[in-house]
């Protein structure tokens, strides 16, 4: 199996797919979850139709949106916007707004120039609070990717004048990080550590932000499920060694990994629509690994063999179950729409 195609796939789905239960005090910087079992429920948002129906259907289940809707240039200047539908919705139904904001394209050569240049940081700094005071943001989650581990000590220094910048404004932060399981490169397939995955300093970054959101969205040494539970566990187990319970949000993928077991390649990745189709061919099976505490559907077309390892609400259970053992904040589910529909009353 070719790991560099999971990590395309990853960028894709990333980059194309599309209350009050807890809350964060950003002059405090502390979570409420020491005096309650609630989590915070946070659903990443690509708008397009799907999307908007699942938005609309479970309010109720959804505490902080976050859409994928605002970048920074290599000037230092912050473009995007969110529909006025969505905030008008999320305002009524007192759901929390807090936008990713990205380098631009995931841009390596804009996150060099802007880990590099203070003034511009002061120009993307002054932007986001504007806009946040303006549309009545919750706050912020800056996703900065595709930066190599030489960047980290800047990206610290970045989010700490960003958590610095945003205290006196009440706005909260949150930074997403790519998951973590050691910190020794060679735990890590195709050089990713210093690729991808290097860059991201858990404990400054932790020390800064209101909390961290930890993608635990696929393993990248996985034959199967995009996110066994083994090694989700081996997630939350380094992580806490460096982020408290209480600001960790935990990433839950709501799409599938669909392989072909005959040639042992990862195929494709989808929603809830591609499972439909999948559950009418003839001949298909249905069963889930308690092993790695995922579903899977699998079924022939001619000589190949295939499978598709989903989210149920089972799974989506244990995983919940596991937020709850260690007391962390909450998860941040990737993405809204793709999601089958079941997986509602295993967040709950």
């Amino acid at each position: 199996m070719k790991k560099s195609l999971k990590l395309i796939l990853f960028l894709v789905i990333f980059i194309f797919f599309a209350t009050g239960c807890v809350s964060v005090n950003a002059a405090s910087k502390t979570t409420k979850t020491k005096t309650s079992t609630a989590i915070l429920k946070i659903f990443y948002f690509k708008d397009n139709a799907k999307a908007r129906t699942s938005l609309f259907k479970h309010p109720s289940s959804i505490n902080v949106l976050a859409p994928q809707s605002y970048s920074i240039d290599e000037t230092g200047a912050l473009a995007g916007t969110i529909d006025p539908t969505i905030l008008d919705f999320t305002q009524k139904h007192k759901i929390k707004m807090m936008p990713l904001v990205t380098n631009k394209s995931f841009s390596k050569s804009t996150a060099v120039t802007i880990l590099s240049d203070t003034a511009k940081q002061d120009i993307a700094i002054n932007a986001l609070i504007t806009e946040a005071e303006q549309q009545k943001y919750w706050g912020w989650q800056i996703d900065f990717e595709g930066m190599d581990a030489s960047l980290k000590d800047q990206f610290s220094a970045f989010v700490k004048r960003v958590s610095d910048a945003f205290k006196s404004h009440d706005l909260v932060l949150s930074v997403a990080v790519v998951s973590q399981i050691s910190s020794n490169p060679a735990d890590y397939p195709n050089d990713l550590w210093n690729r991808v995955i290097g860059v991201y300093d858990y404990g400054p970054l932790a020390s800064s932000a209101d909390f961290i959101s930890v993608m635990s969205y696929d393993d990248p040494d996985s034959t199967g499920p995009v996110s066994p539970y083994p090694w989700l566990k081996k997630v939350v187990d380094y992580s806490l060694k460096y982020i408290p319970a209480n600001k960790l949000s935990l990433g839950i993928p709501l799409y599938y990994w669909k392989w072909n077991t005959t040639s042992e390649k990862l195929i494709s990745a989808g929603g809830y629509t591609g499972i439909q189709k999948a559950l009418k061919r003839k001949g298909t099976t249905q069963g889930y690994s308690t092993a790695n505490q995922a579903p899977f559907i699998k079924y022939k077309v001619k000589k190949n063999h295939y499978i598709i390892w989903y989210e149920n609400a089972k799974s989506i259970a244990k995983k919940v179950a596991l937020i709850k053992q260690y007391k962390l904040q909450g998860f941040s589910a990737w993405v809204l729409g793709l999601e089958n529909p079941s997986v509602y009353s295993g967040f709950k």
